[in-house]
């Protein structure tokens, strides 16, 4: 097996749950895995075949910023030294610069793989109140071009994500499959979807403008039905649109339909896919977001946008629903229609799960990495 080092922004919390575990489990399989990544405590865990290396991150953006540029200059090489690392995987290709920088001019022998997970240039300014967004845009595009120029191979989770790969380098090799998602943890919960009381629809994922959960606020003005709940689950990373966005819900008296849970656990998670009756994602900018895969897992409907990416496991009619980006409108008819034949959507929800586990598996996220590994 090779010596893989992936290094990541990604921050994890410690101790690290079931899932998280099972992935490293997967991955140090088929490779001496070898991992650094940030956490909420600074901590070195030593698995079977895996080594973790989770460095404190902060509140302070500039910080980590700095931290990661420190990880790159002196852990790194560090551990690519004591472990004889042969391939490096950076999973995102705007903060993995200087550590592929350093990777390229003292270790022409390692092999590089990117990996990019989502809309890499736009999702920070969407997600973040930055001061300069025009400038953060300007940088990232330039970081990511050296990164994604110098790679030997690109991972991408989906259409979309490998498009905008294209629109930098069109002959680079790319390899597409989904991000980690472990469906045990999620297709045998017990289901309790009860449609009489309450509809309830849910939205979960960052509360910011890249994930637009105002859109089903405005549909649901639209609709004006007493019955129909939202919960909103996640994360709020940006103030001021969470600001504008509870303004909105009083704007429009819609106060007793609008629930917000801010960020929950895994096992949380697990207990709104069992009693929800239909999960929205009107993101404009998506990889191929691990809710949908979540949701579809225990057969809940799901109604995302036509946004590029979406429709790798989502189609129409048959997996799930659709409805036009940015569309009030055409968000509020599905709900509708949803609501109103949800027989149907209860069968379109079984389908997408019997589909879902036919073609992805934490055995086929295993197996295309070790393709990837073997052939780098």
């Amino acid at each position: 097996m090779k010596n893989v080092l992936f290094i990541a922004p990604t921050t994890y919390k410690l101790p690290l749950d079931k899932n998280m575990r099972k992935k490293f489990e997967y991955l140090s399989e088929i490779s001496n895995l070898n991992v650094i990544a940030f956490a909420n405590e600074k901590k070195e865990i030593n698995l079977e075949n895996a080594n973790l290396y989770f460095f404190k991150k902060t509140k302070s953006r500039f910080y980590n910023y700095l931290k990661i540029m420190l990880v790159s200059l002196f852990s790194m090489t560090k551990i690519i030294k004591d472990n004889n690392i042969e391939i490096v995987c950076f999973q995102d290709p705007v903060s993995s610069f200087l550590s592929m920088l350093i990777v390229k001019m003292r270790y022409k022998s390692i092999k590089v793989i990117v990996e990019t997970h989502g809309d890499f240039i736009e999702t920070l300014g969407l997600e973040k109140n930055l001061l300069f967004p025009s400038l953060y845009k300007y940088i990232f595009q330039r970081l990511s071009r050296y990164t994604i120029h110098n790679a030997d191979i690109i991972r991408a989770v989906s259409s979309s994500t490998e498009a905008q790969v294209r629109k930098i380098n069109k002959s680079k090799t790319i390899v597409r499959f989904p991000a980690w998602v472990d469906f045990d943890d999620f297709k045998d919960i017990k289901i309790n979807r009860d449609k009489d009381s309450k509809f309830r629809i849910l939205f979960i994922g960052s509360v910011t403008d890249r994930k637009k959960p105002h859109l089903i606020v405005e549909a649901l003005n639209s609709i004006k039905k007493e019955n129909v709940e939202l919960l909103i689950v996640g994360p709020t990373p940006n103030s001021k649109y969470l600001e504008t966005l509870k303004n909105l819900i009083s704007e429009y008296a819609l106060d007793d339909n609008v629930k917000f849970f801010g960020e929950v656990d895994r096992e949380r998670v697990k207990s709104f896919y069992s009693e929800i009756n239909l999960m929205i994602l009107p993101s404009v900018s998506e990889g191929l977001a691990r809710v949908i895969f979540e949701s579809q897992a225990t057969a809940c409907p799901v109604l995302v946008t036509d946004a590029p990416g979406m429709g790798d496991i989502v189609i129409e009619g048959q997996t799930g629903y659709i409805f036009e980006s940015n569309s009030i409108e055409s968000l509020a008819t599905k709900i509708n229609q949803v609501e109103e034949n949800y027989e149907e959507a209860i069968h379109i929800g079984t389908n997408a799960k019997d589909f879902i586990l036919k073609n992805y598996s934490a055995e086929n996220f295993k197996f295309s990495f070790k393709k990837i590994f073997d052939s780098v």
